[in-house]
């Protein structure tokens, strides 16, 4: 059996049931996490009486921005001309969600020492009651300079320092 990459073992406190999940692992950087209870709506439901599968992606999207929105406030991306745009998005299903299914959504990412390019956000879908994983994912996203549509290799300062001060 494989063993539980970190993040697994750092959440395991906080998700009765981790074990049940496989990570998406990171390296590096000290973890930071963020917890958001979502609650499923009936217009999110499909045919079939469960949540569609593109909403999972609207549910992640809250979870990054809860982190991303402490860094760079959409106005003042907007004044300096730079944006965050997503450029890769996976999620594993592993139970299907009805509506008025109680969620908890936990978003954990590692604060880098040094901007590579790009955020790593690791995503974990459980039901709030019978505390089981239904869904785990990861975001990935860059900073992107809107004038020159050129991604960005360094961050302004004030920026980067207020990433690293996350907690």
């Amino acid at each position: 059996m494989a063993k539980a990459a970190p993040v697994a073992r750092e959440l395991h406190d906080e998700l009765p049931n981790a074990r049940t999940v496989t990570p998406i692992h990171q390296r590096g950087g000290r973890l930071i996490k963020r917890k958001l209870p979502i609650q499923p709506c009936f217009h999110q439901i499909d045919m079939m009486g469960v949540i569609h599968n593109s909403v999972y992606f609207l549910w992640f999207e809250q979870g990054r921005m809860q982190i991303l929105l402490e860094v760079l406030p959409v106005e003042e991306a907007l004044e300096i001309g730079v944006a965050m745009p997503v450029v890769q998005n996976t999620c594993h299903y592993r139970k299907s969600i009805k509506f008025g299914c109680p969620l908890l959504l936990y978003t954990t990412h590692h604060i880098q020492p040094v901007y590579e390019g790009r955020l790593v956000f690791n995503h974990y879908l459980m039901h709030e009651k019978q505390k089981t994983a239904m869904a785990f994912g990861q975001s990935v996203t860059t900073l992107l300079d809107l004038r020159s549509e050129r991604l960005v290799k360094e961050w302004p300062e004030r920026l980067w320092q207020r990433y690293q001060m996350l907690t």
